[in-house]
């Protein structure tokens, strides 16, 4: 099972009360139905490839209107497609559409939001769960970027979404896609607040335990790299003074040289792949004084002035 998958499993078997029901029905029937006009009859049909869901869904229509609804087990011909379940109500459909306000007497969709539904907090949490279970997804941390999205055929539905997460602290946004609207999150932290808002408790654990372990080894990671870079970097710095050096003895020889710059040379040439915060902690015991680390620094911008002047004669 996938890891969306686990969470939508988890967040199935929130336990029902009639009120956040009703929220959470209501998101399911705006994301997850289709109307369908049989023997000229108005259905409301479910499907889906998820036991847990069908279960939910007929759970939901049980609390909140008393209706027993059958689940039919529908088995596909091609090997990798999954048997669908599917859910149909049949009587009564108009009436349970009208009471959401999904439609209106003449049957026509209404397309806005029945904000009465989501009044109060539990409700609203009841609604993105509704929302999440219908059509979202969420990355699995392991294997890819951090990504969770709900999916929404019209815009004014996902604008809602939006604004409840928002609403919320959890940063959303909507793009246009050929599936249609998709709310989604892309910060971690903002995944993790929402599955602890729909109450995926234990997928949040999971979640949290992952990211630790992923932003740790990414962190491991860039520092091993920064070491690297560093590392070659002051072999390549080290390897350019030594041809200073050695342009100098050959050229010109070191007669002429200040004492300082003479230090310097002795230093660069007894620890050739050092640094100059090594050589600078070297210098005592080497020459018998304390170099510092901006002191060396001249001394080889001075030798490096000297070589080029060289070459330039």
């Amino acid at each position: 099972m996938s890891f969306a998958s686990e969470i939508k499993k988890e967040i199935a078997a929130s336990p029902l009360n009639k009120k956040d029901s009703y929220a959470e029905l209501y998101a399911i029937i705006l994301l997850k139905s289709s109307f369908v006009i049989s023997k000229n009859k108005l259905n409301l049909v479910f499907q889906t490839k998820h036991n847990f869901l069908a279960r939910r869904i007929s759970s939901l229509f049980n609390e909140v209107f008393g209706l027993k609804v059958d689940i039919i087990l529908k088995s596909q011909n091609k090997l990798d497609k999954k048997s669908l379940y599917i859910i149909s109500i049949i009587d009564d459909t108009q009436e349970i559409l009208k009471k959401f306000k999904i439609i209106n007497d003449d049957l026509l969709v209404i397309k806005t939001i029945n904000d009465d539904i989501i009044i109060e907090s539990e409700q609203k949490i009841a609604f993105l769960r509704g929302a999440f279970l219908s059509r979202g997804s969420v990355n699995n941390p392991e294997t890819s970027n951090y990504h969770l999205e709900i999916v929404c055929e019209q815009e004014y539905i996902a604008l809602k979404i939006k604004s409840l997460l928002i609403e919320v602290g959890i940063e959303a946004n909507i793009i246009k896609r050929s599936k249609g609207y998709v709310v989604y999150l892309k910060k971690s932290e903002h995944i993790g607040d929402f599955l602890k808002y729909v109450g995926a408790f234990n997928s949040l654990f999971s979640f949290e335990d992952i990211r630790i372990k992923k932003d740790l080894n990414n962190y491991v990671n860039r520092m091993i790299n920064c070491d690297v870079a560093n590392e070659q970097k002051v072999l390549k710095t080290a390897e350019a003074q030594l041809n200073d050096i050695n342009y100098i003895k050959e050229k010109r020889g070191f007669l002429n040289l200040s004492q300082r710059l003479l230090d310097a040379i002795i230093l660069r040439n007894t620890y050739p792949d050092d640094s100059l915060s090594s050589l600078s902690e070297k210098s005592e015991d080497t020459i018998g004084k304390y170099v510092s680390k901006s002191g060396l620094s001249h001394c080889f911008s001075d030798l490096r002035k000297i070589a080029l002047e060289i070459k330039n004669k």
